[in-house]
């Protein structure tokens, strides 16, 4: 089995083995987990939803998408639903906009458009149309943002429309346990163990860490044990939630603005957070091309069909894949376990569910400190930089890594522009596919 497994998804030859894919699994999942709390809580406000319903669908969905993508495309990029849009779906299902079949009719249609244009390999076509060093910038991009969900999570820092960002209050127990988790992943990570005069680093660290910060959290409060581990009623909520798209209902002219924010939306998420993932499992090639992109958009497109027949929004790429990465995973075993473990919640759900956002968010802390190892890697010529620097500032002030990859493209083709003219250099002036990607990524900011 293990010689079978080895062949398959070619893990001797990208340096890792069984038992890393599979640790690196698990601690994906674990900061994954929180989805199936997330989408309960995003779509509680649409009338009569079955809550169970959505967490079943939510895992099934996960499950199907991340165990496609391991065994099509190799790779320990994992899929979940896209945070934010699950909450605008049922925004407009709650408020009239769309009845709840148009709503995932809606999901589905931007799906097919998806897949029609990785079929055509379009989205690959403007992935390669990326200046190389936004490609590596990307990367560090991500660990911004992961960083900052991560300390979200800990209780580190709030935001609200009084006060703005403001510290954490550090005389809360969730704070202090995420300060313990932070403490405790960071030194399973980095410092090795020297045994016999060789040094050794720890193996899944990062689960150990998320494991070891939840267990503390029992005696503080903070972790919660469930008054049971099975999920109620796990296969007969399904029907309550899945099976009622309208494709028909949505082809009108009214929706054509949403259809085109989920589209974009989910086009550029998944360019970005793809390259970033690629580049730290070390998938991407000289010119920081990734081959197995085609590969990842066909699955990532036909997950979105999939989840709107399952009552779930855009299915996309999940940053959250870093924490496995870091973890040694660079091979599609590792999605494969994060499925089975994603499977198995559609039985024991609530076991999974008690696990505190302190210890997840420790883990991504580190996550995205260890992603801005690729600065490194960036071109500091200030012509060559200053489209990396307008992506930190867009993530990193306003948490949005998708519009900070369009402003960064923006200021890359005026600087382009202004370089071709000033120096009498054809070769700076942006190709027809760079201009119509950025007239493209406008979109982002009109829908």
């Amino acid at each position: 089995m293990k010689q079978k497994l080895e062949k398959f998804f070619k893990i001797s030859e990208r340096g890792s083995s069984v038992s890393t894919e599979i640790i690196g699994g698990a601690t994906t999942f674990a900061t994954m987990a929180y989805i199936l709390a997330y989408m309960t809580f995003a779509t509680s406000v649409i009338p009569g939803i079955n809550s169970t319903g959505v967490l079943v669908c939510t895992a099934l969905v996960t499950a199907i998408a991340c165990i496609g993508m391991g065994l099509y495309s190799n790779t320990p990029i994992s899929l979940a639903p896209v945070l934010v849009i699950p909450g605008l779906i049922a925004g407009w299902i709650a408020d009239g906009t769309c009845t709840y079949a148009q709503g995932y009719g809606l999901v589905f249609v931007s799906g097919v458009l998806f897949l029609l244009i990785s079929v055509f390999k379009l989205r690959e076509l403007f992935a390669r149309c990326l200046p190389k060093n936004m490609k590596v910038g990307i990367a560090s991009t991500i660990g911004f943002l992961i960083a900052r969900i991560g300390m979200n999570s800990c209780g580190l820092y709030s935001v609200d429309a009084v006060n703005g960002y403001t510290f954490g209050d550090f005389t809360q127990k969730n704070t202090i346990l995420g300060l313990i988790g932070i403490a405790i992943c960071f030194i399973l990570t980095y410092v090795k163990i020297k045994i016999n005069g060789r040094l050794y680093k720890i193996k899944g660290a990062l689960l150990i860490g998320i494991v070891l910060t939840t267990l503390i959290g029992i005696p503080m409060g903070v972790t919660v044990l469930p008054e049971t581990i099975f999920t109620t009623n796990a296969f007969a909520s399904i029907k309550d939630v899945a099976f009622q798209v309208d494709v028909f209902g949505v082809l009108k002219l009214s929706f054509i603005p949403i259809l085109l924010m989920l589209l974009v939306n989910d086009f550029f998420g998944t360019l970005g957070c793809g390259l970033a993932l690629a580049g730290k499992a070390g998938l991407m090639d000289e010119d920081k091309n990734f081959p197995a992109f085609g590969k990842v958009f066909l699955v990532d497109s036909s997950a979105t069909i999939l989840g709107s027949f399952f009552g779930i929004s855009t299915v996309s790429c999940f940053a959250e894949s870093a924490s496995g990465i870091e973890s040694g995973s660079k091979t599609g075993l590792s999605n494969v376990t994060t499925g089975i473990l994603f499977l198995l919640c559609c039985f024991i759900s609530p076991l999974f569910l008690c696990i505190p956002g302190a210890a997840t968010g420790a883990a991504l802390v580190v996550v995205g400190i260890s992603m801005l190892e690729t600065v490194a890697s960036i071109d500091t010529d200030p012509v060559e930089f200053l489209p990396v620097a307008a992506m930190w500032l867009i993530t990193i002030f306003m948490s949005d890594y998708v519009g900070g990859i369009v402003v960064g493209m923006f200021v890359f083709v005026f600087i382009a522009v202004i370089r071709s003219i000033m120096e009498k250099e054809k070769k700076y002036f942006p190709s027809l596919p760079v201009w119509i990607m950025t007239a493209l990524m406008s979109l982002y900011f009109i829908f």
